[in-house]
C-alpha cells in the first residue's frame, strides 16, 4: 500500500469518525487522570516509567523514522516513558483513538487537525515534523508540463475531498481538468500518459522507477496549500494535566530525528522488523527524499519540529475560504509549541 493512498484515507477517515470521536471525548478522563497521577509519582521520586501510547498515521515507515528510533535507542525510556507505538493503517484514526484516551498522542495532517477542532474534537498540535508536506502530483517525465498550470484538459487521479487539490484548481483556474478517484492503484495512470496522479515523492516515484516508468513531479507545497505534515497532537486535557510528559515525549523525538538523520540505514533494520513489507532499497530512497523536507530552514532558526502561527493562519484561512471549515476559531487553540525545547537545546 502506497503513502498517498495513506494520505487520502487518513483525510476521509477523520471525516467519517468525528461523530464517533466526539461522544469519545466525554469519556476520556480515565485515560488522563492515570497518567496524571503516574507522572506525580516519578516527580516525587518513583522511577515507575508512565506508559504512555501514541498512534502513527500509517504502518511503519521512514516518515515515522525519528518516533521509532527514540522507541529503539531507548529515549523514550531515558525520558522515564515506557512507550508504545501503535501503527495506524487503512481502519485506523488516529484521531478518534486519542480523543476517546486510548492513545495519548496521535499522527495526522495539520488540516486534520483543523477540522477535527472545528468539529469540536478538543486536540491540539503539539509538534510538526515535516515542515514541508511530501504530497505531489505526479506525471510521466516526458509530459509537457512545468508548473501547475499546465495540468488543466488531463485526467488527475485524487482522492475525493482532497484540500490542497480544491485549492490548486481554484488557485490556477482548471476549469478543464477531468478529476478521476484515486483508488491506489497505478494501471490507468501507466497507459495515459498524459495523466496525473496524486502522490508521496518518499514513495511512488521509486516504486514506479522499479516497474521502469520515469517521472517527474510539483510539489503540492510550492502551490501555496502548505499544511505541515506528520503532526504530533494530543488532547487538551492531556496537555493542561500532563505538560512534562509532553515535553519529555517531544524532546526524546527529537533526539530519535537527529539520530536517524545520521543513521538511517541502520534504523531502517528495525523499521524493516515492525513492517516485513518494507525493502531496504525503497526506505533509502524515502529517508533521503524526506529529510529536505523535515530539516529546512525553519527548523534551522526554530528547532526541529517547530510550527509557526504564520503558516497555521494562512492554512485555517486558506480552508475556510475553501469551504472546508464552518468558521475560524483563535488559532492560538489549535497549536502550541510552548513544549517543544528551543532551537539551541
Amino acid at each position: 500500500m502506497n503513502n498517498s493512498w495513506k494520505k487520502k484515507m487518513s483525510g476521509l477517515t477523520v471525516t467519517m469518525a468525528l461523530a464517533l470521536i466526539f461522544s469519545a471525548c466525554s469519556s476520556s478522563g480515565s485515560g488522563g487522570s492515570t497518567t496524571e497521577g503516574s507522572a506525580s509519582a516519578s516527580e516525587e521520586g518513583d522511577k515507575e516509567p508512565v506508559k504512555i501510547t501514541q498512534v502513527t498515521n500509517w504502518f511503519a515507515q521512514p516518515e515515522h523514522g525519528g518516533q521509532y528510533t527514540a522507541l529503539a535507542q531507548g529515549y523514550y525510556e531515558e525520558a522515564g516513558i515506557d512507550m508504545t507505538i501503535e501503527p495506524g493503517g487503512p481502519q485506523v484514526s488516529s484521531m478518534q483513538i486519542v480523543a476517546s484516551g486510548k492513545a495519548q498522542f496521535g499522527m495526522g495532517q495539520a488540516d486534520e487537525v483543523l477540522t477535527a477542532r472545528d468539529n469540536g474534537i478538543p486536540v491540539v498540535a503539539i509538534a510538526a515534523i515535516f515542515q514541508k508536506s511530501p504530497q505531489a502530483m505526479l506525471f510521466h517525465a516526458d509530459a509537457d508540463i512545468q508548473d501547475f498550470e499546465d495540468l488543466d484538459g488531463r485526467n488527475v487521479y485524487i482522492a475525493p475531498g482532497s484540500g490542497y487539490w480544491d485549492f490548486i484548481k481554484k488557485k490556477y483556474d482548471l476549469t478543464e481538468v477531468k478529476d478521476q478517484t484515486y483508488t491506489g492503484q497505478f494501471v490507468n495512470f501507466i497507459e495515459d500518459k498524459d495523466a496525473v496522479t496524486q502522490s508521496y515523492v518518499t514513495s511512488e516515484p521509486y516504486t514506479l522507477e522499479q516497474q521502469g516508468i520515469e517521472t517527474r513531479y510539483l510539489l503540492t507545497y510550492d502551490a501555496g496549500f502548505q499544511p505541515y505534515s506528520n503532526v504530533l497532537f494530543t488532547t487538551e486535557e492531556f496537555l493542561e494535566k500532563n505538560p512534562e510528559v509532553v515535553k519529555s515525549f517531544l524532546a526524546a523525538s527529537i533526539k530519535g530525528w537527529n539520530y536517524y538523520k545520521d543513521h538511517y540505514e541502520e534504523m531502517n533494520e528495525f523499521l524493516k522488523e515492525r513492517n516485513p513489507d518494507l525493502t531496504l532499497e525503497g526506505m533509502k530512497y524515502g529517508a533521503e527524499q524526506e529529510f529536505e523536507l523535515i530539516f529546512t530552514d525553519e527548523t534551522e532558526s526554530n528547532g526541529l519540529l517547530s510550527m509557526t502561527e504564520e503558516r497555521w493562519t494562512k492554512l485555517q484561512e486558506d480552508m475556510y475560504s475553501l469551504g472546508l471549515l464552518k468558521s475560524k476559531e483563535d488559532i492560538g487553540n489549535v497549536f502550541t509549541t510552548e513544549y517543544l525545547p528551543g532551537p539551541s537545546e
